[in-house]
């Protein structure tokens, strides 16, 4: 059970850096004074999951609007794609929900995302009988296919 627990924490933890990443000015960050409690060992961490909670608490009040604004059909097609690509064929690790939601709506990949969703759909024996691996790879593995070129 804490494994199951601490793996969605991580999760939630990851999509939160990614969040945090693309909109905070980091020039400002950099730049903040750092305050007396410097030299207790666990300032950095407790001022960390006090910013996670509240982001936590940001993210949960906030859905997202473009996943708001698609019609139920679209909807369940957006969380079976988030499901059936939601770990790496190649090394099995899970792949970030924020890459993948960015995938989904991204004009420029239109027919790469219709192509995904119509082998996710694909419910031919045959096709099942080769144990054939379909999916997005994660960012390490995407890393290593085009560095390997």
């Amino acid at each position: 059970m804490d494994e199951k627990r601490e793996k969605n924490t991580l999760l939630f933890f990851n999509e939160a850096i990614e969040y945090f990443d693309k909109f905070t000015d980091q020039i400002n960050l950099v730049n903040e004074p750092v305050r007396e409690n410097r030299f207790n060992a666990n300032f950095l961490r407790n001022s960390m999951l006090t910013e996670l909670n509240h982001l936590k608490d940001i993210i949960e009040s906030h859905p997202d609007s473009k996943i708001e604004a698609l019609s139920d059909e679209d909807k369940k097609k957006f969380y079976k794609f988030i499901s059936y690509y939601k770990k790496c064929p190649i090394c099995g690790n899970p792949n970030h929900y924020f890459n993948l939601k960015q995938l989904f709506f991204d004009e420029s990949k239109k027919h790469l995302l219709r192509e995904l969703i119509r082998l996710m759909n694909i419910k031919n024996k045959k096709f099942r009988k080769y144990n054939i691996n379909l999916g997005v790879p994660c960012c390490e593995c995407f890393k290593r296919i085009t560095l390997e070129k």
